[in-house]
């Protein structure tokens, strides 16, 4: 069963017993990520492993450290789906075998690849695109909820998205004061890091996303070494927009597989 973590220093033992056995895992968040998760977080110790979960609203975040040649632990039921990301890299025989984890109950559920892009001469801005306003958030949000999946987008707080407004790191399209699309991105050091886009489903096929990622480059480009972002491998449309803009596979896929809750 899982027991609540009490605290940063018995999270921190924890993972450098299981690094320094170099453990097969899926966990490489580093401390300023894990951390203010503790209040939320909970580990099962078994023989040869252990799983760590952080709670979020609507799903546990799920990793794991096996010993080499281990397999997966049963898993007791649980209130909410378990959800584990697996990055690996996109070369025959390395990717992660999904059948051991079917056996403790996880199915596939979506895989996505990584694009980058070395910051270039040429890209423009767009006078349509602007940032976005405070008074937007509800409006983003609701725009969120209905174009991604819950699990792994990495969906924003109103909170989270009022900070990255007040950041200059939302772009919107408007059209007649009515939005359109958003894009939000991040820094992850001197790497550009887009986390949404999505675009009004009535206002898709007219270039709104594309002008949004080329605004977006445009914005970080005296200070980001390159750009970044996450596709779903089951979305083609998307892949050739940015491919077209100049975004290319790194070879880091992450296949996500899910474990529904009890009942």
């Amino acid at each position: 069963m899982f027991k609540k973590i009490p605290d940063l220093k018995t999270l921190e033992g924890l993972l450098r017993a299981w690094h320094s056995k170099r453990a097969m895992t899926n966990f490489y968040l580093q401390e300023d990520e894990y951390a203010p998760k503790i209040p939320n977080s909970a580990v099962m110790r078994f023989t040869k492993g252990c799983y760590l979960i952080f709670e979020k609203s609507d799903h546990y975040d799920f990793y794991f450290f096996l010993e080499k040649g281990a397999v997966p632990a049963a898993l007791p039921e649980m209130d909410k789906p378990l959800v584990m990301e697996q990055v690996c890299l996109e070369r025959k025989g390395q990717e992660p075998k999904a059948s051991a984890w079917e056996a403790v109950g996880f199915q596939p559920y979506l895989t996505r690849k990584r694009l980058i892009m070395p910051l270039q001469e040429g890209i423009s801005a767009s006078s349509q695109v602007c940032f976005a306003r405070p008074e937007q958030a509800d409006e983003i949000l609701k725009l969120m909820a209905r174009s991604f999946e819950p699990y792994t987008s990495a969906l924003p707080n109103r909170e989270t998205l009022l900070a990255s407004i007040a950041a200059k790191e939302v772009l919107t399209a408007e059209e007649d004061g009515v939005l359109l699309g958003f894009l939000r991105f991040g820094a992850e050091k001197k790497i550009s890091v887009l986390w949404q886009i999505a675009v009004r489903e009535e206002a898709r096929g007219r270039g709104i996303g594309k002008m949004l990622v080329k605004h977006w480059i445009w914005q970080v480009k005296d200070t980001a070494l390159r750009c970044q972002l996450w596709v779903r491998t089951d979305n083609p449309s998307a892949q050739r927009m940015y491919e077209m803009l100049g975004f290319l596979p790194d070879g880091r896929i992450a296949p996500v597989m899910i474990k529904e809750k009890k009942g």
